[in-house]
């Protein structure tokens, strides 16, 4: 007999809708002639997952309607339920009376199990045979995990072996799913990259365990050793007791025992409040790339209890800056064309580097090459320039005008500073659209690439991006300038 078709079904997060989402399943296994023992085993172990999952969007405040698909093959019928609230992880402590009862569900069935998705969230999953089932299951609710107290000292440490799962959850607290960096979602991705040095975790933990911040140092180069302070989150149920900012004194506590070139950062710019306190530990600004992120991939200032973010701004931007561990990261001197080398020294100075201008009778060779690299997510390119040429930034162009059409909305375009015709370069992109971003790290090394960058067709809101450094207010203007002065849309 073929398989039978797929069927799917959407309820609403609510207690209310398990009995009918129960029903649909349970005809789709008399369809396929299930007996009715097993359909009562499967029953039991079904309202016990979809009241978990009930469960865990009304604890974790998600709105979005439950997906039900269920489907027959070689023998076996296979129920997928998709979690998009409070994420289940079973290996967590501190709640092991929902994770008692998600296992004894999982008696009376084939298989059950929960499998991440990422920004996706999870599926909880059934299989059963089509035959007879084995033992019962109990039919209570599983307990959701309820409100954590915001009382007690709050400990700054090292992530403890075995909480992965509890890191994981915490990034579902602030940010749902939409979390940029995807790996958060991944206990056990988390585990590998701290058992291999990728990852330096500190958290912020509440007597009874729970965490409530985070920053991490992840190694982003081994030679040289580069560092960049990611990962940065604080659970609004602390509450305004300055955590963030005794979590990343502790991080730079920890930064300053590990060897380092330097240490990278990204600064959302829709507050300044982080800016400002990481400053105190010598900052330097790099570039500031305007428009750059997703607005839906960021936690909304409300949540964080900073306000509502400015309406107008379609897209948030970002200002990269490095804090230096050795006396010159990036060398001595650069060559620049006087065009950037006049307006950006000032960004420059605080690496320890000089600049000289470079030959007007530089030539720019005929072709060049370079590699795009698409985040779907951000809806943004990334062009690496890495053999600076006529034809290539030629191809760059063209290929940025069809993502446009395409749908993304941001384009960056990397060449090295040492590599000749940047002014070339620059003149070329410009008529384009194209407009200066500032200095990168190229590809986390100890040399330096010129970032440019364009910005589709997004409000960029230049009088909402907030910087706190007299450098980063300075560059903000000279960004602003050279986009309302290359600006094609």
């Amino acid at each position: 007999m073929p398989p039978r078709a797929e069927a799917s079904l959407r309820v609403p997060p609510s207690d209310d809708y398990i009995e009918s989402a129960s029903v649909f399943v349970l005809s789709y296994a008399r369809s396929l002639e299930m007996p009715s023992e097993g359909q009562n085993r499967l029953k039991a172990a079904l309202d016990a997952a979809l009241a978990l999952v009930q469960d865990c969007h009304l604890q974790g405040g998600s709105d979005e309607p439950v997906s039900i698909r269920v489907r027959e093959s070689e023998g076996r019928l296979a129920v997928d339920i998709l979690n998009r609230g409070t994420p289940v992880l079973l290996k967590e402590t501190g709640d092991e009376v929902r994770i008692s009862r998600f296992r004894e569900a999982a008696k009376g069935v084939e298989k059950m199990s929960v499998e991440n998705l990422g920004r996706r969230g999870q599926f909880v999953r059934l299989q059963v045979k089509v035959g007879r089932l084995s033992r019962s299951v109990t039919e209570e609710r599983p307990v959701g995990r309820g409100e954590a107290s915001e009382g007690g000292p709050i400990t700054f440490r090292m992530l403890e072996h075995g909480e992965e799962s509890a890191l994981s959850r915490l990034f579902y607290f602030v940010y749902g799913y939409d979390y940029i960096h995807e790996a958060v979602y991944y206990p056990e991705k988390l585990k590998e990259m701290i058992e291999q040095g990728r990852l330096i975790s500190m958290v912020a933990a509440l007597p009874g365990g729970r965490l409530v911040g985070h920053v991490g140092l992840v190694r982003q180069n081994e030679t040289p050793p580069v560092f960049e302070a990611a990962l940065g989150v604080v659970d609004p149920i602390a509450g305004s007791r300055g955590v963030f900012s005794r979590l990343f004194e502790k991080t730079m506590e920890r930064m300053l025992q590990s060897p380092m070139q330097y240490c990278y950062f990204d600064f959302v710019t829709n507050h300044d409040i982080s800016q400002r306190l990481i400053s105190r530990y010598g900052t330097c600004d790099m570039a500031l790339l305007t428009g750059s992120q997703s607005r839906d991939t960021q936690v909304k200032l409300s949540k964080i209890g900073l306000g509502p973010d400015p309406e107008e701004m379609d897209r948030y931007s970002i200002l990269l800056s490095v804090i230096p561990r050795v006396e010159r990261p990036f060398g001595e001197e650069v060559s620049l064309p006087p065009s950037l080398g006049e307006h950006l020294e000032f960004l420059l100075r605080p690496l320890g580097l000089s600049w000289t201008p470079a030959s007007r009778f530089q030539v720019l060779a005929a072709e060049g090459n370079y590699k795009a690299h698409y985040d779907p997510t951000q809806g943004a390119v990334l062009f690496d320039l890495f053999e600076p040429g006529k034809g290539a930034a030629e191809g760059v162009a063209q290929e940025w005008k069809q993502a446009l059409k395409d749908g993304y909305r941001y384009a960056a375009v990397d060449v090295p500073v040492r590599e000749p015709g940047l002014g070339a370069i620059y003149d070329l992109l410009s008529t384009d659209g194209f407009f200066i971003a500032g200095f990168i790290p190229y590809h986390f090394g100890d040399k330096l690439a010129f970032r440019f960058q364009s910005l589709g067709p997004a409000e960029a809101a230049f009088d909402k991006i907030k910087v706190s450094s007299p450098d980063a207010r300075r560059l903000l203007e000279i960004v602003r300038s050279d986009y309302e002065r290359n600006r094609l849309i």
